[in-house]
Order: C-alpha cells, then sequence, then structure tokens
C-alpha cells in the first residue's frame, strides 16, 4: 500500500548540463511508474517534469520498461477520463490524479556544484505553477531530487518560484523519505 501524502525520494542522480537532464532520476521515476502500474494499478498517475528534457527523458525510460512488462499494459490503458501522463511544468494545468510524480531533476553537476537555474520555475509566475502542480494530487505526491532544501542558494537564484521550491523540498523531507 502506498503512502498517502507528501513523500520526497532522494535520487542520486547527476546533472548532465549539455543534456539538460538527469538520467538517473528519470530512470527512479520509471521504476517507480511500473511499480504503480503493478502495485496500484486502479489508482490514476501522473508524472511531471520541470523541464521538456526531462520530460522526454522520463517517455524513453518509461517506454523501454514498458516493453519489458507488457503484463503492465492493462494499467497504461484503463483510466481513459484520468490517462497516465508525462507533462513538463508549464502545461500541467486540471490534470488532477490519484498520485503525482514530480521529477525536480535538478542536481550537482560533474563539478559537484547546483547550477542555480532553475528554468520555469525562476521565470515570473513560476510560484502558481509549482503551486499548480502540487495541488493535483488526490491521494499522495512523490518528490523526486537530486537535491535538498539545503542546496539552493537564494542569493544566487532569484525568484519566488525558487523560493518556493525550496520551502517544498523542505517540507517533503519533513514528511519523511521514501527512499524506494
Amino acid at each position: 500500500s502506498a503512502a498517502l501524502g507528501l513523500s520526497l525520494v532522494r535520487v542520486d542522480g547527476a546533472w548532465e548540463t549539455g543534456e539538460g537532464v538527469n538520467r538517473a532520476e528519470a530512470q527512479a521515476i520509471a521504476e517507480a511508474v511500473m511499480r504503480h502500474a503493478k502495485e496500484t494499478p486502479g489508482d490514476t498517475l501522473g508524472v511531471a517534469a520541470f523541464s521538456i528534457r526531462q520530460r522526454d527523458a522520463i517517455l524513453d525510460a518509461v517506454e523501454k520498461l514498458r516493453r519489458d512488462s507488457p503484463d503492465t499494459e492493462a494499467f497504461f490503458t484503463a483510466h481513459e477520463h484520468e490517462p497516465f501522463f508525462v507533462k513538463n511544468l508549464e502545461n500541467v494545468q486540471g490534470d488532477e490524479r490519484d498520485a503525482i510524480y514530480i521529477s525536480v531533476g535538478y542536481a550537482r553537476g560533474a563539478d559537484g556544484k547546483v547550477a542555480m537555474r532553475f528554468g520555469p520555475l525562476s521565470t515570473d509566475g513560476g510560484e502558481r505553477r509549482l503551486n499548480v502542480l502540487i495541488t493535483r494530487a488526490k491521494k499522495r505526491c512523490v518528490v523526486f531530487s537530486g537535491i535538498g532544501a539545503d542546496d539552493i542558494d537564494l542569493e544566487r537564484a532569484a525568484g519566488r518560484g525558487v523560493a518556493a521550491l525550496k520551502t517544498f523540498l523542505r517540507f517533503a523531507a519533513a514528511t519523511g523519505d521514501a527512499r524506494q
């Protein structure tokens, strides 16, 4: 039985600067999606990434795992009114699902530093996008992240969206690490 509420999964991935993706986190989410399909197929599920490239990496990882697990296809074709999705932050609107997985994506680069560039969260209205995202889950919201609140330096990364992410990560961590 999956935990209700908000939880955080810390992923030991790396931010690939040239590609703008965190493949380890995409893989971790794809594996969690497949677990959901097998263990809680009656619950609807949506995945949101903070960038288009991360969304694409997650889609690729899920597709590969689906090919290896034809027994899960019933989940992916069920829920016609609330189908499974993987979307980027800007495209998640009124899409409520029982469970929402969030891919923060950002992590330390090869140099061990966090770049402090947060894409759409850094832009005007970023905090509203984050708010929409975290209120789409009816039962549970699982945040996958390679960084914690303390990794975000608000002196270097401006924007209400980034400040909201820092607060959200702190809150998610306080509710428990769901390391799987």
